[in-house]
């Protein structure tokens, strides 16, 4: 007995031991140590210790009230962290993380410009009786509390401060701007309450009609992995376009609220004009409710957003970015996925073509496989192909479109698809599918019809869709042993080029290059026409480094337009082309033929009786132009003595040089006059001509007779005419003057253009608007 009181009294001692640890440990847990104290020594809040913060709350006095945002922690999420929530006004709603990121960045990192001395500190005079702002911090046992009150009288927008049990302090204009956050802003500013992964399918409803969209089982990247819905007109189960689709997702992720507005807001909004797009969520999960959201009406001064009103699955009101609604309001048919093939390029791991009973001209098999970045052939042999040529070929595939989906109920026997000519199958590997275990694959399957008016029909195994396509485009889908050769279709250096014949109907231009190296026009000929070496160097780059955008067929035969060229061009080369080219040492020359339009590019061969490819329409630009030089109308100015400007129907205008520089003659307000004068100099200097038009006299459609404005320079000394044949140099003047027709303003290249032509030169050329518009301005022409 006695010894079990003496073990009882060891136990009772050992047990009030242990509480008093845990005692002193809670204790010490709000305590700061000597060294946390020294590091922070400088800092507003003595401790900081982030992964202990469970509550944040943020008050801020308005005329009105005071408002708060009461933060904490939420539970830990699929992601293995906990978001916060913030409540306000007695609702919950998520946190804006980066906002909340911010302010416990900006309080870990705040210090002082100085203290206040307790003998000076008076809480009314200061503002902090009826703080401006106050954040109180629950930080495990510890509790912070910060208070911003009046304005200090240095440094220049300083702030006075108080933290609960350290003091009052003075801090910078920039400290007290980052810690002053309304209370609204920890809102999160997503508006959206699903993000796409978590979408089974959505709709949209009102302007563009109704769009109705659900998660198809191919998958994809983000916008790849939808077809239309059950019901939908433009036909169950049809693949949408991914770009198209890629579109409304990003719309998503655009709307963010710029203001929260209140039910009443909300409603005067619609009333005065109501929602344009009702978008209806559809979560994967089926505990969710679907997240219905109108969007539309014009947002109280706010121009450039509109209204946004989520009716499921909590209310919300918010200004969003009308720039969302664009893709939101697209019409049905723009959805409709008119390619054949779903996968980008950089998915794609293999290719096989298998033809059929009916298959002409080709192997019966032919298996594409990437490895790597590298490609290789299976069938119908072995061996590894060139970068670049298995990804034209695949590329190829990929850039068929259908003009039109056919409906469902077609006839496949009657567009030659039962049985189909060929099959050609395309295995992809979509980006999530990239991780642990062995990669998902995405199977597409096409089905190639016989050819008949024009055009193929294909049907796409994936989603059942009959594609109508010109044959001249299905030939992609038909790729054949000739399409794996070397893209190269010539291979010399520019400067190996010593004369250039481009023919098109009408037209025969030839330039050859003289002993310097500079090109001479040889044909045509006429008044003032000189060779542009720019461009003539540009096309023999252009022929030198001619690689085909895809190989179409073994022959042309009397197909791709090839018959009757819309255009030849031959070069004559001081030496042979190196290997890999179409034109052998034998030659010595480069000769293409271009037929038929294929998409951008055209049908095109190397000479008679050789393989078909598609050229790059680079080389069209370069040989389709007339090559004459575009400096004709360009005039230095101190070869300038006097510059006339006529309108049509108007006085004519007199720039004049002088030894203080150029003036307008007979102008009142001088210093204006001397602007426009300068403005007119500088733009006859920078008259350079996107290029010819035409040769000879010009068409009515050109606006030259009579001209808009006429231009008369006079030259400051006379200068002689070029040499026979275009000699270096612009045209000359013997005269002493030459003439400037401005016309019409028309669209070349891609360039707003005026037609112009200068007297003494056989051509009417295109010059840029932007360096016409100082003379036209300057003689008062609109």
């Amino acid at each position: 007995m006695r010894s079990l009181r003496r073990h009882a009294t060891t136990l009772i001692l050992v047990a009030l031991a242990a509480a008093t640890a845990v005692v002193l440990l809670v204790l010490d847990r709000g305590a700061v140590s000597t060294d946390e104290a020294g590091r922070r020594r400088k800092h507003l809040l003595e401790a900081w210790r982030p992964d202990e913060i469970t509550e944040l709350t943020v008050t801020m006095a308005f005329p009105a009230g005071p408002e708060t945002a009461r933060l904490t922690r939420g539970e830990v999420n699929d992601a293995g962290q906990r978001p916060w929530l913030v409540e306000i006004g007695g609702q919950r709603y998520p946190a804006d993380e980066p906002t909340v990121d911010k302010l416990l960045g900006t309080l870990e990192f705040a210090t002082a410009e100085r203290p206040v001395s307790a003998g000076a500190i008076d809480a009314a005079a200061l503002g902090l009786a009826s703080p401006r702002l106050t954040i109180a911090l629950a930080m495990g046992p510890r509790r912070e509390r910060l208070l911003l009150g009046g304005d200090a009288p240095t440094p220049p927008g300083a702030v006075y401060a108080e933290v609960a049990g350290r003091g009052v302090f003075v801090i910078t204009k920039q400290l007290a701007a980052a810690l002053d956050i309304p209370p609204d802003r920890f809102r999160s500013r997503s508006f959206v309450p699903y993000l796409p992964s978590e979408l089974s399918g959505l709709t949209l409803e009102g302007d563009g009609g109704p769009r109705r969209f659900s998660r198809a089982p191919w998958g994809g990247g983000r916008g790849a992995g939808f077809r239309f819905a059950e019901g939908s007109p433009e036909g169950s189960g049809v693949r949408v376009s991914a770009p198209a689709m890629e579109g409304v997702l990003s719309a998503l992720g655009r709307l963010q609220v710029e203001a929260f507005l209140s039910e009443e807001e909300a409603q005067e909004a619609a009333a005065a004009g109501g929602p344009r797009v009702t978008l209806t969520l559809l979560p994967s999960d089926p505990s969710a409710k679907p997240g219905v959201i109108e969007l539309g009406g014009a947002c109280p001064d706010r121009p450039d957003h509109v209204v946004a009103v989520r009716r499921e699955p909590t209310r919300a009101a918010a200004c969003v970015p009308a720039s969302a609604l664009d893709p939101l309001t697209e019409q049905a048919s723009r959805f409709v996925d008119l390619a054949l093939v779903g996968a980008p390029l950089d998915e794609v791991a293999e290719v096989k073509l298998s033809v059929g009973e009916r298959g002409e001209g080709g192997a019966r098999s032919l298996e594409l496989a990437r490895a790597g970045s590298e490609w290789h052939l299976r069938a119908p042999e072995d061996r590894p192909v060139p970068t670049e040529t298995g990804r034209a070929l695949v590329q190829a595939i990929l850039d068929v479109r259908a003009t039109r989906l056919l409906p469902a109920a077609s006839d496949p026997r009657a567009l030659g698809l039962d049985p189909p000519r060929a099959t050609l199958r395309v295995l992809s590997t979509p980006p999530e599918s990239a991780g642990e275990g062995e990669p998902i694959e995405r199977i597409e399957t096409l089905e190639i019809g016989a050819e008949h008016a024009g055009v193929v029909h294909v049907r796409r195994l994936e989603d059942g869709a009959i594609a109508e396509i010109p044959a001249a485009a299905a030939g992609a889908l038909l790729p054949s042993a000739i399409s794996l050769r070397s893209m190269a279709v010539f291979d010399f250096a520019p400067d190996q080029v010593g004369a250039l014949r481009v023919e098109r109907p009408g037209l025969v231009q030839r330039l050859r290059r003289t002993g310097d190296g500079a090109w001479q026009l040889v044909e045509p000929t006429g008044d003032g026409l000189a060779a542009d070496g720019a461009l003539a160097d540009e096309l023999a780059e252009q022929l030198g480094g001619l690689k085909a955008e895809r190989w179409v067929a073994p022959d042309a035969g009397q197909g791709y337009g090839l018959a009757a060229p819309r255009l030849v061009v031959e070069a004559e080369l001081t030496s042979a082309p190196g290997p890999g080219g179409a034109g052998d040492a034998a030659t010595r020359s480069a000769r293409v033929e271009l037929g038929a339009r294929a998409g951008a590019g055209s049908f095109a061969r190397a000479g008679e009786g050789a393989p078909v490819f598609v050229a790059p329409p680079a080389l069209e630009a370069a040989a389709g132009r007339l090559l004459l030089r575009r400096d004709v109308f360009a005039v230095a100015p101190e070869d300038i003595a006097r510059v006339t400007l006529t309108p049509a129907g108007g006085k004519p205008v007199v720039a004049e040089a002088s030894p203080g520089g150029f003036t307008l003659a007979g102008a009142a307000d001088q210093a204006t006059a001397t602007a426009t004068a300068a403005a007119v100099r500088d733009a006859l200097a920078d008259l350079r001509a996107e290029g010819a038009v035409a040769l000879g006299k010009p068409a009515p459609h050109h606006g030259l007779s009579p001209p808009r404005l006429r231009i008369t320079v006079d030259l400051a000394r006379p200068q002689p005419a070029p040499a026979a044949g275009g000699g270096a140099g612009a045209p000359r003047s013997p005269g002493g003057s030459f003439t400037v027709a401005i016309g019409a303003g028309d669209a070349f290249r891609g360039t707003n253009v005026v037609y112009a032509r200068r007297d003494g030169v056989d051509a009417v050329y295109a010059i840029a608007q932007s360096r016409v518009r100082p003379l036209l301005e300057a003689a008062g022409v609109r």
